[in-house]
């Protein structure tokens, strides 16, 4: 398996088997800068490599564990965590925004409120690029962090029950996660009021996926009973127009540890965090509480994408630098016929123009308008993946 020269856009950029070997590498680094307080097994060597950090919305966790991941393997690190602080604030489009720092570094990280933002990257830079959010579209690596999370508890991806919880209308991470557990053959539970239920694309596709449409219930007391997985997530203050509309649905969901007291023995609780109040910070106290050891881990698994991407050799000898020496397993869950369409999606030039809200399309109309054929015939923008129909 090599990723080399690649970008991260979508999960579906990857195979089941190319998740899991990053995983596993993952596990490696973990080892190597001493995770969790074991020993430090290794250490690696100053190279001439440089990332390049656009955080156009803020940030603590994303960009911190890319930055930190990026030192740790001896790289170096530029860019900006404003928008203000960019020529964007200027006029400058991004696509030339990128084309500029494309030049400056050897790989770019990009987090941006416009849906496709990533996209746009990829496509100007020249260098390979990685989503670190673009508005309610994804969230890739927040979503390989989790299952990191969940692979290292529960020994396994597959066949658990695993409920979203919370606002899953605008969070990307569940927007990413739900379609990658389906993949790898787990059930979902969406946890939320009808008005901040999951996004009918992201339903259909995790049907698609597993030929079973995810539970849907607002009962959050009832659905902890039989889960294995309790993702919960914040209500998105930054996605409602209407401050009022935020207002009424904050706190609709606390974890309490009157709550974890009903829980299985087995659940672990996740979450994305930031947290604001949908968790009490008595469940802290909790082993099934695993949000902190999730957010640790995620410095592991960015180190094992920016190595992968970047194509860093192993050293020869007894240690090696950079644990890209993990020989690739078939996944557990093989790849569907199905899958394998999504993945290599046709790709439509000169389609109808998108300019759907939130698209970057909508601020940038000098993009190329591109569209994905789906396997069934229909066509999304290629960059908010949306039905043109419903643009």
């Amino acid at each position: 398996m090599s990723l080399a020269g690649r970008s991260l856009i979508s999960l579906w950029d990857f195979t089941k088997a190319e998740i899991e070997t990053l995983l596993s590498i993952a596990e490696r680094m973990a080892e190597a800068i001493g995770l969790g307080g074991r020993e430090r097994r290794g250490s690696f060597e100053p190279m001439d490599r440089i990332l390049a950090t656009l955080f156009f919305e803020p940030s603590t966790r994303t960009r911190l564990s890319f930055e930190s991941a990026m030192l740790r393997l001896g790289g170096q690190v530029l860019g900006f965590a404003d928008a203000r602080a960019s020529s964007t604030s200027k006029g400058e489009s991004l696509a030339d925004t990128c084309r500029i720092v494309g030049g400056c570094c050897d790989i770019i990280v990009i987090r941006h409120w416009l849906m496709g933002a990533a996209k746009v990257a990829a496509d100007f830079s020249g260098v390979p690029v990685i989503n670190a959010g673009d508005g309610p579209h994804e969230h890739p690596t927040q979503t390989l962090t989790d299952l990191f999370a969940i692979k290292r508890v529960k020994g396994t991806l597959s066949g658990l029950r695993v409920g979203l919880c919370g606002d899953l209308k605008y969070g990307r991470t569940v927007h990413s996660l739900a379609p990658v557990m389906a993949r790898f053959g787990s059930e979902i539970v969406c946890i939320a009021p009808k008005a901040l239920q999951i996004p009918e694309e992201t339903l259909a596709e995790v049907e698609n996926l597993s030929g079973k449409r995810p539970e849907a219930t607002e009962d959050l007391a009832e659905a902890l009973n039989d889960l294995d997985v309790l993702y919960m997530t914040r209500i998105q203050q930054e996605r409602f127009a209407d401050r009022r509309e935020y207002e009424r649905w904050r706190g609709i969901y606390v974890l309490t540890p009157e709550l974890m007291a009903r829980a299985p023995e087995d659940l672990i609780v996740l979450h994305p965090l930031p947290r604001v109040d949908e968790i009490e910070p008595a469940v802290d106290r909790d082993p099934r509480a695993r949000y902190f050891e999730q957010a640790h881990g995620g410095v592991p698994l960015r180190m094992a994408l920016l190595a992968s991407l970047l194509g860093l050799q192993p050293a020869p000898g007894p240690q090696r630098r950079y644990g890209l020496d993990v020989q690739p397993q078939p996944s557990a869950v093989p790849e569907t016929a199905e899958e394998v369409r999504s993945r290599g999606r046709q790709v439509v030039e000169n389609a109808p123009p998108c300019r759907r809200e939130g698209c970057v399309t909508e601020v940038w109309d000098s993009l190329p308008s591109q569209a994905y054929v789906l396997p069934d015939g229909r066509q999304v923008c290629a960059y908010c993946e949306r039905a043109l129909a419903e643009a």
